[in-house]
């Protein structure tokens, strides 16, 4: 698979926040505070009045309901204090089509073409005052285009996901109407990537602030979210363990061998160390026109540090070559690195139960080397090297009930 479905795979092995996941898989009943502004209709008296009467009597256009559009009507939760007003169980599935900038360059080389099926239960509850949501989502990758793993593997899998969020569980209605959502997140291994790594689960907190503004007949809803999240694997180590000739399962359909490493080492192929702490910095909007569009827009960086291959900077074994800046190649302690996402785009409510949504996704490193220069990288697009897929083109179909 590209650079880009790397990327994303890369993804599920990271923390991801469980209001996130909420707001995006929640389902919600109609708007109640919308349907308690529309004041029920007055009896008449005739039956034939006609509409130029109506509209020349104040009484009747005042009992006339407003207009409802799909958003306003739409299943799917948009704000934490939307979702608070939910109960029961709902349901929501996801296609997504992700198709990389690579494409475009050289598409017998670099295209990439990937469909992102999802789904996801929520159970919304109340314990005393406080309203709960608790959610599970599955999720898969398939590449329609040529794969370019070594096995051509096509589908994969990705780690379930699980969260608990308390939606608006705060509110400063005083002062400032913001309102504060802690959330609790676990991953569970279920994609062959996590399997081979030895993960047994990663475990995140997180706390999101929210602030929605009406601006006419729609407005904005703003959002900024802290996380922060540890991954318990197996083995520090990222690699596939070594395995005798003879051991079940190493040998295929036809008899070859299908791990193979020296006899004396534990591990046949090293990918590197497992990550240990991560942290997320993230702001959000939306931009609810007033009609069936949304405009959405988000920026998130997250930094993580991977477990130590060793503490001792004396270490022996550590590699003593030097990298084109005079720096040691191979250095003790917690490595890492960080990465940015960004996206941009819209979703139109096709009714209260459809979506469909366009919008760029980019996943890239925020930092790139210029000569002997660290240069920050545009938010969207990766345009140093478009070929490596960090920048797709999705659309997407949500359905929730």
């Amino acid at each position: 698979m590209k650079r880009l479905s790397s990327a994303l795979l890369a993804v599920a092995l990271l923390p991801g926040l469980a209001l996130a996941d909420a707001e995006s898989t929640a389902t919600v009943a109609p708007n109640s505070e919308q349907a308690q502004q529309a004041a029920p209709a007055t009896p008449s008296t005739s039956t034939e009045v006609k509409k130029d009467e109506k509209a020349k009597d104040p009484k009747a256009a005042a009992a006339t309901p407003p207009p409802q559009n799909a958003i306003a009507n739409a299943v799917q939760a948009r704000t934490p204090e939307e979702q608070a007003k939910q109960g029961g169980f709902q349901f929501a599935f996801g296609l997504d089509h992700y198709l990389g900038t690579g494409t475009f360059v050289d598409s017998e080389k670099y295209a990439s073409l990937v469909g992102a099926p999802s789904l996801a239960a929520t159970y919304l509850f109340g314990v005393g005052s406080v309203r709960l949501a608790a959610s599970a989502r599955v999720s898969a990758f398939y590449e329609y285009t040529l794969p370019d793993t070594p096995n051509g593997r096509r589908f994969f899998p990705q780690d379930t996901r699980l969260g608990l969020v308390a939606p608006a569980l705060f509110r400063d209605k005083a002062l400032t109407g913001i309102s504060v959502t802690p959330s609790l997140s676990l991953v569970l291994p279920t994609s062959q990537e996590s399997f081979t790594a030895g993960l047994i689960s990663t475990v995140g907190v997180a706390a999101a602030a929210t602030r929605s503004i009406k601006v006419g007949g729609g407005g904005f809803d703003f959002r900024l979210t802290l996380s922060g999240a540890y991954g318990i694997f197996t083995s520090p180590v990222n690699g596939i363990r070594n395995q005798a000739p003879s051991a079940p399962g190493n040998r295929d359909s036809i008899g070859n061998q299908i791990v193979i490493g020296r006899p004396d080492e534990p591990f046949a192929a090293i990918n590197g160390m497992n990550p240990a702490f991560s942290g997320t910095l993230g702001g959000f909007m939306n931009w609810r026109t007033g009609g069936n569009l949304l405009m959405f827009a988000g920026y998130s960086y997250t930094r993580s540090f991977n477990q130590p291959a060793t503490l001792n900077p004396n270490d022996p074994t550590l590699p003593q070559a030097l990298d084109s800046n005079g720096n040691q190649v191979g250095r003790s302690g917690m490595g890492g690195g960080d990465v940015t996402r960004s996206f941009i785009g819209a979703s139109y409510q096709l009714n209260e139960h459809y979506n469909l949504d366009f919008y760029v996704f980019t996943l890239q490193s925020p930092l790139r080397r210029e000569n002997d220069k660290w240069v920050v990288r545009a938010p969207i697009g990766s345009f140093v090297d478009a070929a490596s897929n960090n920048t797709s083109f999705i659309v997407s179909l949500g359905a929730a009930y």
